[in-house]
Protein backbone atom coordinates (compact mmCIF):
# COMPACT_ATOMS: atom_id res chain seq x y z
CA UNK A 1 0.00 0.00 0.00
CA UNK A 2 1.54 3.49 -0.90
CA UNK A 3 2.22 6.32 1.85
CA UNK A 4 -0.87 8.07 0.50
CA UNK A 5 -3.90 5.51 0.48
CA UNK A 6 -2.27 4.84 3.71
CA UNK A 7 -2.39 8.25 5.65
CA UNK A 8 -6.21 8.48 3.51
CA UNK A 9 -7.25 5.62 5.64
CA UNK A 10 -5.54 6.93 8.56
CA UNK A 11 -7.37 9.96 8.35
CA UNK A 12 -10.32 8.40 7.78
CA UNK A 13 -10.30 6.33 10.83
CA UNK A 14 -9.49 9.32 12.83
CA UNK A 15 -12.64 11.05 11.56
CA UNK A 16 -14.75 8.33 11.90
CA UNK A 17 -13.57 8.19 15.73
CA UNK A 18 -14.11 11.75 16.19
CA UNK A 19 -17.71 11.40 14.66
CA UNK A 20 -18.46 8.51 17.14
CA UNK A 21 -17.35 10.47 20.23
CA UNK A 22 -19.12 13.92 18.66
CA UNK A 23 -22.75 10.95 18.60
CA UNK A 24 -21.58 9.74 22.05
CA UNK A 25 -21.62 12.89 23.58
CA UNK A 26 -24.73 14.58 21.98
CA UNK A 27 -26.57 12.02 23.28
CA UNK A 28 -25.17 11.97 26.44
CA UNK A 29 -26.31 15.66 26.75
CA UNK A 30 -29.69 15.14 25.22
CA UNK A 31 -30.29 12.68 28.17
CA UNK A 32 -28.69 14.61 30.82
CA UNK A 33 -31.53 17.75 29.52
CA UNK A 34 -34.40 15.80 29.87
CA UNK A 35 -36.07 15.72 33.40
CA UNK A 36 -36.39 12.00 34.72
CA UNK A 37 -39.51 10.27 34.60
CA UNK A 38 -41.62 10.54 38.44
CA UNK A 39 -41.98 7.61 39.81
CA UNK A 40 -45.42 6.57 39.80
CA UNK A 41 -47.26 6.77 43.05
CA UNK A 42 -48.80 3.83 44.60
CA UNK A 43 -53.02 3.77 44.38
CA UNK A 44 -54.66 5.09 47.03
CA UNK A 45 -57.46 2.99 46.35
CA UNK A 46 -60.49 3.74 47.81
CA UNK A 47 -61.28 6.89 49.78
CA UNK A 48 -61.32 5.73 54.21
CA UNK A 49 -65.02 7.19 54.84
CA UNK A 50 -65.08 7.01 58.76
CA UNK A 51 -67.83 6.02 60.85
CA UNK A 52 -70.82 8.23 60.81
CA UNK A 53 -71.54 10.09 64.03
CA UNK A 54 -74.69 8.31 65.41
CA UNK A 55 -77.18 9.84 67.91
CA UNK A 56 -76.81 7.82 71.59
CA UNK A 57 -79.50 5.84 71.76
CA UNK A 58 -82.87 6.64 73.62
CA UNK A 59 -83.52 4.04 75.53
CA UNK A 60 -84.76 5.36 79.18
CA UNK A 61 -85.68 3.01 81.87
CA UNK A 62 -89.13 4.35 83.18
CA UNK A 63 -90.57 4.07 85.96
CA UNK A 64 -94.38 4.25 86.63
CA UNK A 65 -95.41 4.62 90.21
CA UNK A 66 -98.19 2.99 90.44
CA UNK A 67 -99.65 3.65 94.10
CA UNK A 68 -102.03 5.81 96.01
CA UNK A 69 -102.69 8.93 94.55
CA UNK A 70 -102.09 7.50 91.02
CA UNK A 71 -104.74 7.82 87.91
CA UNK A 72 -105.78 4.32 86.40
CA UNK A 73 -106.30 5.97 82.73
CA UNK A 74 -103.20 8.17 82.91
CA UNK A 75 -101.34 5.40 83.37
CA UNK A 76 -102.30 2.99 80.93
CA UNK A 77 -101.91 6.16 78.39
CA UNK A 78 -98.31 6.16 79.91
CA UNK A 79 -97.95 2.57 79.55
CA UNK A 80 -99.27 2.52 75.87
CA UNK A 81 -96.96 6.13 74.94
CA UNK A 82 -93.93 4.11 76.36
CA UNK A 83 -95.18 0.49 74.22
CA UNK A 84 -95.37 2.87 71.13
CA UNK A 85 -91.76 4.15 71.36
CA UNK A 86 -90.33 1.07 72.64
CA UNK A 87 -89.44 2.25 75.56
CA UNK A 88 -88.65 0.16 78.74
CA UNK A 89 -90.64 0.20 81.72
CA UNK A 90 -91.66 -0.94 85.02
CA UNK A 91 -94.17 -0.33 87.96
CA UNK A 92 -92.88 1.24 91.29
CA UNK A 93 -95.23 0.63 93.92
CA UNK A 94 -95.93 2.54 97.49
CA UNK A 95 -93.24 0.06 99.53
CA UNK A 96 -90.97 0.00 96.28
CA UNK A 97 -90.64 3.76 96.42
CA UNK A 98 -90.17 4.35 99.58
CA UNK A 99 -87.53 1.34 100.51
CA UNK A 100 -85.65 0.72 96.93
CA UNK A 101 -82.60 2.31 95.51
CA UNK A 102 -85.11 4.11 92.67
CA UNK A 103 -81.48 5.13 90.67
CA UNK A 104 -80.85 0.89 90.14
CA UNK A 105 -84.64 0.72 88.98
CA UNK A 106 -85.39 3.38 86.24
CA UNK A 107 -83.61 6.40 84.83
CA UNK A 108 -86.79 8.39 84.52
CA UNK A 109 -89.85 8.22 87.61
CA UNK A 110 -93.09 9.16 86.01
CA UNK A 111 -95.93 10.45 88.23
CA UNK A 112 -99.12 10.86 86.41
CA UNK A 113 -102.64 13.19 86.90
CA UNK A 114 -104.53 11.43 89.74
CA UNK A 115 -104.66 12.94 93.14
CA UNK A 116 -101.51 15.25 94.66
CA UNK A 117 -102.89 15.00 98.40
CA UNK A 118 -102.92 11.19 98.17
CA UNK A 119 -99.29 11.71 96.92
CA UNK A 120 -98.89 13.70 99.48
CA UNK A 121 -100.12 11.42 102.53
CA UNK A 122 -99.68 8.26 100.80
CA UNK A 123 -95.88 8.23 99.47
CA UNK A 124 -94.19 7.87 103.32
CA UNK A 125 -90.63 8.44 102.14
CA UNK A 126 -90.23 11.48 99.74
CA UNK A 127 -86.42 11.93 100.25
CA UNK A 128 -86.48 8.84 98.52
CA UNK A 129 -87.22 10.78 95.31
CA UNK A 130 -85.38 13.34 96.07
CA UNK A 131 -81.82 11.24 96.19
CA UNK A 132 -82.86 9.84 93.46
CA UNK A 133 -82.57 13.02 91.08
CA UNK A 134 -80.07 14.31 92.87
CA UNK A 135 -77.78 11.50 91.99
CA UNK A 136 -78.87 11.60 88.04
CA UNK A 137 -82.48 10.37 87.48
CA UNK A 138 -85.29 12.43 86.23
CA UNK A 139 -88.45 13.10 87.43
CA UNK A 140 -91.78 13.72 85.21
CA UNK A 141 -94.65 15.00 86.85
CA UNK A 142 -97.86 15.56 85.05
CA UNK A 143 -100.87 17.32 87.02
CA UNK A 144 -101.42 15.97 90.19
CA UNK A 145 -97.40 14.64 90.18
CA UNK A 146 -96.51 18.37 89.19
CA UNK A 147 -98.62 19.81 92.11
CA UNK A 148 -97.05 17.06 94.39
CA UNK A 149 -93.60 17.61 93.04
CA UNK A 150 -93.68 21.73 93.55
CA UNK A 151 -92.87 23.50 97.22
CA UNK A 152 -96.13 24.96 97.47
CA UNK A 153 -99.59 24.21 95.85
CA UNK A 154 -102.15 26.69 95.35
CA UNK A 155 -105.93 25.44 95.10
CA UNK A 156 -108.69 27.97 94.63
CA UNK A 157 -105.91 30.69 96.46
CA UNK A 158 -105.51 28.59 99.44
CA UNK A 159 -102.08 27.54 99.80
CA UNK A 160 -100.76 24.06 101.25
CA UNK A 161 -97.19 23.03 102.00
CA UNK A 162 -95.70 20.55 99.84
CA UNK A 163 -92.68 18.12 101.03
CA UNK A 164 -91.18 16.58 97.71
CA UNK A 165 -90.21 20.29 96.92
CA UNK A 166 -88.32 19.32 93.59
CA UNK A 167 -89.35 23.03 92.10
CA UNK A 168 -88.94 25.72 94.91
CA UNK A 169 -92.19 28.08 93.78
CA UNK A 170 -95.86 27.31 93.10
CA UNK A 171 -98.16 25.28 91.06
CA UNK A 172 -101.39 27.34 91.27
CA UNK A 173 -105.13 25.78 89.88
CA UNK A 174 -107.28 25.21 88.56
CA UNK A 175 -107.44 27.52 85.36
CA UNK A 176 -109.93 29.25 84.52
CA UNK A 177 -109.86 27.13 81.31
CA UNK A 178 -112.20 24.03 82.01
CA UNK A 179 -112.15 20.68 82.60
CA UNK A 180 -110.84 18.24 79.81
CA UNK A 181 -110.66 20.89 77.52
CA UNK A 182 -108.10 21.54 74.86
CA UNK A 183 -106.05 24.00 76.20
CA UNK A 184 -103.86 25.86 73.43
CA UNK A 185 -100.16 25.92 74.42
CA UNK A 186 -97.52 28.39 73.04
CA UNK A 187 -94.04 26.63 72.75
CA UNK A 188 -90.89 28.18 73.70
CA UNK A 189 -89.21 28.67 70.22
CA UNK A 190 -85.67 28.75 72.05
CA UNK A 191 -86.14 25.37 73.30
CA UNK A 192 -84.50 23.42 69.83
CA UNK A 193 -86.99 20.66 69.45
CA UNK A 194 -89.68 23.25 70.12
CA UNK A 195 -88.81 23.92 66.56
CA UNK A 196 -89.83 20.80 65.03
CA UNK A 197 -93.77 21.52 65.97
CA UNK A 198 -95.69 24.40 65.19
CA UNK A 199 -95.96 27.56 67.59
CA UNK A 200 -98.89 26.31 69.36
CA UNK A 201 -100.31 22.90 70.02
CA UNK A 202 -103.23 21.86 72.05
CA UNK A 203 -102.86 19.76 74.94
CA UNK A 204 -105.72 18.42 77.50
CA UNK A 205 -105.87 20.37 80.56
CA UNK A 206 -107.41 18.54 83.78
CA UNK A 207 -107.40 21.09 86.43
CA UNK A 208 -103.46 21.51 86.35
CA UNK A 209 -101.25 23.93 87.82
CA UNK A 210 -99.67 26.75 85.84
CA UNK A 211 -96.02 27.59 87.62
CA UNK A 212 -95.22 30.82 89.29
CA UNK A 213 -91.91 32.29 91.18
CA UNK A 214 -88.92 31.64 88.44
CA UNK A 215 -87.67 34.69 88.81
CA UNK A 216 -84.20 34.33 89.35
CA UNK A 217 -84.29 30.86 89.03
CA UNK A 218 -82.55 28.18 86.40
CA UNK A 219 -86.10 26.84 85.16
CA UNK A 220 -86.76 26.50 81.73
CA UNK A 221 -90.12 27.65 80.47
CA UNK A 222 -90.99 25.16 77.43
CA UNK A 223 -94.26 26.24 76.88
CA UNK A 224 -96.98 28.60 78.44
CA UNK A 225 -100.98 28.84 78.71
CA UNK A 226 -102.43 30.76 75.92
CA UNK A 227 -105.01 32.17 78.22
CA UNK A 228 -103.16 33.67 80.47
CA UNK A 229 -99.59 33.29 79.26
CA UNK A 230 -98.38 31.77 82.48
CA UNK A 231 -96.00 28.78 82.13
CA UNK A 232 -97.41 25.63 81.43
CA UNK A 233 -94.45 23.02 81.28
CA UNK A 234 -90.98 23.63 82.81
CA UNK A 235 -88.12 21.92 83.25
CA UNK A 236 -84.57 22.36 85.15
CA UNK A 237 -81.98 20.57 86.29
CA UNK A 238 -80.94 19.46 90.35
CA UNK A 239 -77.89 17.94 91.72
CA UNK A 240 -77.24 15.30 89.26
CA UNK A 241 -80.52 14.64 87.81
CA UNK A 242 -83.31 16.44 85.60
CA UNK A 243 -87.10 18.07 86.09
CA UNK A 244 -89.91 17.99 84.45
CA UNK A 245 -93.36 19.44 85.38
CA UNK A 246 -96.49 19.76 82.88
CA UNK A 247 -99.78 20.97 84.20
CA UNK A 248 -101.63 19.82 80.65
CA UNK A 249 -101.47 16.51 79.42
CA UNK A 250 -99.68 15.59 76.80
CA UNK A 251 -99.97 12.25 77.22
CA UNK A 252 -103.60 11.83 77.23
CA UNK A 253 -106.70 12.67 74.89
CA UNK A 254 -110.14 13.09 75.47
CA UNK A 255 -113.17 13.68 73.95
CA UNK A 256 -115.37 15.61 75.59
CA UNK A 257 -118.77 15.07 73.89
CA UNK A 258 -118.65 11.17 74.85
CA UNK A 259 -117.09 12.21 78.21
CA UNK A 260 -114.33 9.59 76.81
CA UNK A 261 -111.00 9.49 77.75
CA UNK A 262 -108.43 8.20 74.47
CA UNK A 263 -105.27 6.09 75.94
CA UNK A 264 -104.25 5.02 72.77
CA UNK A 265 -102.73 8.22 70.95
CA UNK A 266 -105.64 9.63 69.91
CA UNK A 267 -108.33 12.40 71.20
CA UNK A 268 -105.42 15.14 70.37
CA UNK A 269 -102.64 13.57 72.90
CA UNK A 270 -99.55 14.72 71.46
CA UNK A 271 -97.32 11.70 72.00
CA UNK A 272 -94.84 13.00 69.40
CA UNK A 273 -94.25 16.36 71.21
CA UNK A 274 -93.92 13.97 75.26
CA UNK A 275 -91.28 11.77 73.24
CA UNK A 276 -88.95 14.85 71.93
CA UNK A 277 -89.03 16.43 75.27
CA UNK A 278 -88.31 13.40 77.32
CA UNK A 279 -84.99 13.01 74.76
CA UNK A 280 -84.18 16.52 75.23
CA UNK A 281 -84.32 16.09 78.96
CA UNK A 282 -81.83 13.05 79.36
CA UNK A 283 -79.61 14.83 76.80
CA UNK A 284 -76.46 16.50 76.95
CA UNK A 285 -78.23 19.27 75.59
CA UNK A 286 -80.94 19.43 78.25
CA UNK A 287 -81.19 21.25 81.30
Amino acid sequence: MSRLRLLSVILLAIALIALSIAAYHGVTAYFAAVPPLMEEEEDPGEPVIGEPIREEPFAPAVGLYTGRGSWDPDLEAMRNFLEEYELSSIDIDQETLNSADLNDLCDILVFVGGYSSEYLHYVGNHGNIRTFVKNGGSFVGFCAGAYYASATMVWGGQLHDYPLKLFPGEAVGPLNIGYGSLATIDLNRDIPFNQNFDEAIGMRYFDGPCFTGLEGSAVEVLARYRTNGEAAVIAFALGQGRVLLSGPHPELGYAPADDRLDTEGGGDAQWNWLYEALRWLSSPDGV
